[in-house]
């Protein structure tokens, strides 16, 4: 099962750990440095000019020894009210 977040990317929904609106992001020091340090260390996805509207962090367990977990951030021009009532696609 997909959620498709606009500019032709659409991502695992058992992926997703949070939708969070920008508005949200930037009233909250925690978040925000959150956001900031995912960033920092290359975690977002999609890199893009356009009006951000709402990030999406996802979670992939790596499957090794160390059982690590890849943390990435997408951005979305989608607002996070709508993309939370989006259907999921089956594919």
């Amino acid at each position: 099962m997909f959620l498709h977040i606009g500019d032709n990317i659409s991502i695992f929904k058992k992926e997703i750990v949070a939708i969070l609106d920008k508005r949200t992001v930037e009233e909250s020091v925690d978040t925000k440095a959150y956001i900031e340090k995912l960033i920092k260390n290359d975690c977002l996805k999609n890199p893009s000019d356009k009006d951000i509207n709402t990030y999406i962090i996802t979670c992939t367990k790596n499957i090794d020894r160390k059982n690590t977990f890849e943390y990435s951030l997408y951005t979305s021009s989608i607002s996070s009210n709508a993309l939370s009532k989006r259907k999921i696609l089956d594919i």
